[in-house]
């Protein structure tokens, strides 16, 4: 049995398994290959070699990461959705894929990340949720700085920022002191604020012309099939179903995205929803959260100073500095495990517990945010 480790999902009572479009395209081909796999939910890439996830395990062995390295890998033993496809038919599936992959993941990171009223009241409050305290203290703002930098590269923009960009200066030029308030109020209230009073038909940013392309294309190639090549599923619809099925099925405030594919392009709803009705609930392995990875660094530290030393220690009365690097290493290790049993991420061995409360960020609700903003906190 393989096991894929694979970023964890703030959509599961939709029946998603991750929020990554990446690793979705990986679940499915798994399980439209018949593949014999369990899922792991990890926060973090350090499973892989390369940092990468997807990524499946073999036994004990991490043998691939990525989606291209994993199909590869899975085609060598057996599992190729694409088997049947002839030259040219695996040359368009490549097209196909390199341009879903370009095209459809600026839409996603758009939707999610630059319209705030999304990220704020819907994105953002998941995965806090999803990677817990204290990632997700930070982990929600650095996926959506990664989004902000990838699509402005690409002269991507929200009309939020186009706004922001014209009211600093104005307010430069006439108020240098409401600048400096302006600095000082948390970053993640100015994007609620500018977000609620974004412009009304965000239908107009250019990144769905450019999607609407990609999607229209899709769309021809299906035409009235079950699959892109016929009436058997390949790769290329294992990675359209990855993106597709981050767009229809979690609830946003504003769906103009979710209401472009439904409308315009109804074969490929269909089509997602087929593929959706085949993703059964994956068997679900240990979860890695983030106590369990500073656990793992604590063992590998102990495993490597322990690996140092085949020889016997020297004796700690003849080295005083010795005797004290061990007691302080000693004390920080207890300190580490009563805080962790104390606060109750690890239990006390022979006790049963109480159900733990899961340790989120309080979601703060488009009233109170609007409220602080307008009430000039600092």
């Amino acid at each position: 049995m393989y096991s894929l480790y694979s970023w964890g999902s703030p959509f599961t009572a939709e029946g998603l398994y991750s929020f990554d479009p990446s690793c979705l395209s990986i679940q499915a081909y798994l399980r439209l290959s018949q593949a014999e796999w369990q899922l792991h939910n990890v926060s973090s890439a350090s499973v892989s070699p390369n940092n990468c996830l997807p990524a499946l395990t073999c036994g004990q062995a991490v043998v691939e990461s990525g989606f291209w390295r994993i199909v590869e890998f899975l085609k060598s033993e057996g599992y190729d959705l694409n088997a049947d496809l002839d030259e040219e038919q695996l040359s368009q599936s490549t097209a196909y894929i390199s341009m879903v992959q370009d095209s459809l993941v600026d839409l996603l990171l758009f939707s999610w990340y630059l319209v705030s009223e999304n990220f704020a009241e819907s994105i953002r409050p998941r995965l806090a949720k999803l990677f817990g305290f204290p990632l997700s203290l930070f982990i929600p703002t650095q996926l959506k700085d990664h989004a902000e930098n990838r699509l402005e590269s690409r002269g991507i923009h929200s009309a939020a920022t186009t706004e922001t960009k014209a009211a600093s200066e104005f307010s430069t030029s006439t108020s240098a002191s409401a600048n400096s308030l302006r600095s000082k109020i948390p970053r993640i209230y100015l994007l609620a604020k500018e977000g609620f009073k974004s412009h009304e038909d965000k239908s107009s940013n250019p990144v769905y012309a450019q999607a609407n392309k990609c999607l229209d294309a899709l769309s021809k190639k299906l035409d009235n099939k079950e699959y892109f090549f016929g009436s058997k599923p390949t790769a290329l619809d294992t990675v359209v179903y990855g993106y597709l099925s981050l767009m229809l099925y979690p609830d946003l405030p504003q769906g103009t995205l979710k209401s472009m594919v439904i409308e315009e392009f109804p074969n490929l709803s269909e089509f997602c929803d087929r593929i959706h009705a085949q993703m059964e609930p994956p068997s679900i392995g240990p979860e890695q959260n983030w106590a369990a990875g500073v656990g793992s660094m604590v063992k590998q530290s102990i495993l490597q100073f322990a690996s140092m030393r085949s020889y016997s220690l020297p004796n700690t009365q003849d080295d005083p500095e010795l005797a004290s690097k061990i007691v302080s290493v000693a004390g920080a290790l207890g300190i580490f495990f009563g805080y962790t049993i104390y606060k109750g991420i690890l239990p006390v061995p022979g006790m049963r517990s109480p159900t733990p409360a899961v340790r989120t960020l309080p979601v703060i609700s488009s009233s109170d945010i609007l409220s602080v903003v307008k009430g000039g906190s600092s």
